[in-house]
């Protein structure tokens, strides 16, 4: 095995789990060339270099009544490192991103639909958090 193909290997793997977190080892060792030990290697590989951080479901939460919200946050670089760890911590942040562009930061909130705006709310009354850009989820497309 050259020394490239295990990378290339991990990255056709991540890209079908991406999109499909339950599908079988033994579909993708078939799609791959591969047997299905060889993929399961490297998925406890990627799961143990932390490449692979979570599996989770993905939900139409207004079917149960719920609200979905990403939200763009603008964060004092002073203080960035304290709210976002104030952010993870809770509950209805479901994700948390550190990124560039428009915001310095992302969450995705979800709650029920009555609670969502004062989730919002908490958010932005965290020390250091400047402005919420709030993006109510409407339907999932894809």
């Amino acid at each position: 095995m050259t020394k490239d193909l295990p990378k290339m290997l991990d990255k056709l793997i991540m890209d079908r789990l991406i999109t499909n977190s339950k599908v079988p080892v033994e579909e993708l060792a078939a799609a791959y060339g591969v047997s299905p030990g060889t993929i399961r290697n490297r998925i406890a590989q990627l799961s143990e270099s932390k490449v692979i951080i979570g599996y989770k479901a993905r939900a139409r939460l207004n079917r149960l009544g719920m609200s979905e919200v990403i939200v763009g946050l603008d964060i004092e670089p002073e203080s960035y490192m304290k709210a976002m760890n104030s952010i993870k911590e809770l509950q209805f942040v479901k994700e948390l991103y550190r990124s560039s562009g428009d915001h310095s930061a992302i969450a995705i909130i979800a709650s029920d639909s009555e609670s969502i705006d004062s989730e919002i709310n908490r958010v932005m009354s965290i020390e250091g958090v400047r402005k919420v850009y709030p993006s109510y989820i409407q339907e999932v497309v894809k």
